[in-house]
């Protein structure tokens, strides 16, 4: 049995990566287990002889690590260790007395934590986590349902500040008088998710009624995620679709797209320069980065031509980027988390090595469950193509499945419909209206 286990976070945070970290504090009080932390993931213990890079965490109220703010309390690291490193990790961990390596994170602090194995005689638990929820052989990732519950709460509030913009107005045309949008507010809200659209469909969670329904054209109109190959002339036809019935529009878009001709990023189709990190993706929200809806705004000011709106669109480009992860959490998200942590311990104590912590879901009940560790490592889970209705976003079965993880549907506000009674317009005022310019 394991006496002393070393704790990390790798990869970006979520709003509940520390919830993990308190279960793991708890079931190891609970078992006798002395537990450390290493600060910046595998970073510190790289750099262990640094003095505060590793720090004991075995007296710790495990509660301190969640009421501490967003962000990831050990801090956290996107290190892509080589042979020498992995060798010089495994040292500290043999003369720090580790014989348990427990690891938060996604597929690549998986797969690093797999590489860690190859030269440490340790026992090693990864505890899943990712805002992406793009790992295999889970139901779904603690982080994402925080992630959506602030996309879905914000997109929604969003749409109800900015379509303040509309105006209908009057114009003059070979058959006449007509009236037509003079302001048609068009919205892009860019979410997180490389490989996969999780977080962009989730965002469909805006779109329901208290009873957890989807209504009829509620925004976002068009969702464009990675699993549904970009068409340029399609995307720019449901736009016009939606101004065209509502005079309005909002769009969601994930940080990454595959274009359909080339099958390529469309960061490498439509963008001047694309950036790699260490692990070979993409990177987004840099300075330097390509951004998909500032790309699609651009696309609507440029090339959308509807009759509709004789007068002008209105563009918003948005992308909270890290706010998206770091503002809100599903008190259900924050729950499984904490399961996710305690269950790490539980298997190493119970002998297991090599595992990944996941969540699995049967009749609506969410319990912890094990995986080998290289189910997970370096893999991705896409959404499944039977849940997605093409550009128009998810299937009610998404839904259905899904929106548990933000707390249902009472989540997100509810708002009135404002139906006002129209004053009728004198006779006088309809026959001389107002001409736009």
């Amino acid at each position: 049995m394991v006496s002393r286990i070393i704790v990390g976070e790798s990869g970006g945070p979520t709003p509940v990566i520390d919830w993990e970290v308190a279960g793991i504090i708890d079931a190891a009080q609970k078992a006798g287990i002395e537990v450390y932390g290493t600060i910046n993931g595998l970073e510190g213990l790289l750099n262990a002889n640094i003095e505060g890079n590793i720090v004991d965490l075995t007296q710790m109220d495990p509660m301190s690590f969640v009421f501490n703010g967003p962000g990831a309390g050990l801090k956290t690291t996107r290190i892509k260790p080589k042979d020498a490193q992995y060798k010089k990790i495994a040292e500290h961990l043999a003369r720090l007395g580790v014989d348990g390596v427990i690891y938060i994170g996604g597929n690549d602090s998986a797969a690093q934590l797999l590489g860690l194995t190859g030269v440490a005689g340790v026992a090693a638990i990864h505890a899943i986590k990712t805002v992406d929820n793009d790992l295999p052989a889970t139901h779904h990732c603690p982080g994402w349902g925080s992630a959506s519950l602030y996309n879905a709460t914000a997109l929604k509030n969003v749409h109800s500040d900015f379509s303040s913009y509309a105006v209908r107005a009057n114009f003059r045309g070979e058959q006449g008088v007509y009236e037509g949008w003079d302001i048609a507010p068009v919205v892009v809200y860019q979410v997180m998710g490389r490989k996969a659209g999780w977080l962009a469909e989730a965002t469909a969670f805006a779109r329901v009624d208290p009873k957890g329904d989807m209504i009829p054209d509620a925004p976002p109109h068009v969702i464009l995620c990675k699993e549904v190959p970009f068409d340029k002339q399609a995307f720019l036809d449901e736009v016009a679709d939606s101004l065209t019935r509502q005079g309005e529009a909002v769009v969601v878009v994930q940080e990454d797209l595959s274009d359909r001709e080339t099958g390529k990023s469309i960061a490498e189709v439509y963008g001047t320069e694309v950036i790699r990190d260490a692990h070979g993706n993409i990177q987004h929200g840099r300075a330097t980065s390509f951004s998909p809806a500032a790309f699609l705004s651009e696309l609507v000011a440029a090339e959308l031509k509807v009759d509709a709106v004789p007068g002008k669109i209105k563009d918003c480009t948005l992308n909270p980027q890290h706010i998206q992860r770091s503002c809100m959490m599903s008190d259900v998200d924050a729950s499984e988390a904490y399961r996710v942590g305690h269950a790490s311990v539980e298997a190493m104590v119970a002998g297991e090595t090599k595992k990944s912590v996941v969540l699995q879901r049967t009749n609506g009940v969410t319990r912890t469950a094990l995986t080998d560790l290289s189910n997970i490592a370096a893999k991705e889970r896409c959404v499944p193509m039977e849940y997605i209705d093409g550009i128009n976003g998810p299937t009610q079965d998404f839904v259905d499945e899904f929106i548990y993880v933000i707390g249902g549907p009472v989540a997100i506000p509810h708002y009135s419909k404002m139906k006002f009674r129209s004053v009728p317009v004198p006779d006088e005022i309809r026959e001389d209206p107002y001409l736009r310019d």
